[in-house]
């Protein structure tokens, strides 16, 4: 299979992707629905463990899985957050056109010491910003510059404006879990049915403009972003 994204299913409920470059091959899917086991397989048990955290507090069920020839977290983590931005993506533009969507959404979120914020906005614009008030330089098994890449990732994948602060904390794990927390909580919110928004984005100029060979149809292959 060539290079790049491949819409496996969409549909307002559900959305699957396949990404592949010339150093992973990332599968994302997410769905609605009664919570299940997720299948998440990044390389990194932080990584993991961020996904699921976002799986939770977003609602979704999420697998998703990584294969790289060069375990290089920098790749594994932006190549994965544009996977996952893709997927849902596909699931915000089948909601527009069908039933209407929120198309923006704000959460905070506290674990323990720690507080975070985030906001989503999705309108086709592609653009992360990720406040740190403490930085900590390694999470785990993790550098935390890597979970940046993550929410670039997620924010050049969906075409979404993505704001994270980490307002406050002294443990690492629980700073970055309570900004993955309020990540997904906000969004669940973007991503609720509205039907006064029917046909529109978070902008009032009503649509999302997609990339001009798109196809029409899912399955069809998009070049890599």
């Amino acid at each position: 299979m060539s290079h790049g994204i491949s819409v496996l299913g969409s549909s307002p409920s559900s959305a699957s992707v396949e990404r592949r470059t010339a150093e992973t091959v990332v599968r994302v899917s997410v769905e609605e629905g009664p919570r299940r086991p997720w299948r998440i397989s990044t390389g990194s048990p932080f990584l993991d463990h961020m996904v699921e955290v976002l799986a939770f507090y977003s609602g979704l069920n999420v697998d998703a899985h990584v294969e790289a020839g060069r375990r290089l977290m920098h790749t594994v983590a932006e190549d994965l957050g544009i996977t996952l931005g893709a997927a849902l993506r596909e699931m915000a533009d089948a909601r527009i056109g069908s039933q209407g969507c929120r198309c923006h959404g704000f959460a905070q979120a506290v674990l323990d010491e720690a507080y975070s914020q985030a906001r989503v906005s999705y309108e086709g614009r592609a653009l992360a910003v990720v406040e740190r008030g403490v930085r900590f330089g390694q999470v785990e098994d993790l550098q935390e510059e890597f979970l940046v890449a993550l929410i670039e990732g997620m924010a050049q994948g969906m075409r979404a404006t993505i704001h994270v602060d980490l307002v406050r904390g002294t443990d690492p794990h629980h700073a970055w879990e309570s900004a993955f927390r309020a990540l997904g909580a906000a969004l669940r919110s973007a991503l609720e049915r509205d039907e006064w928004r029917r046909g529109s984005a978070a902008g009032i100029k009503g649509t999302v403009d997609r990339r001009p060979n798109r196809p029409p149809e899912a399955g069809g292959e998009i070049p890599s972003p």
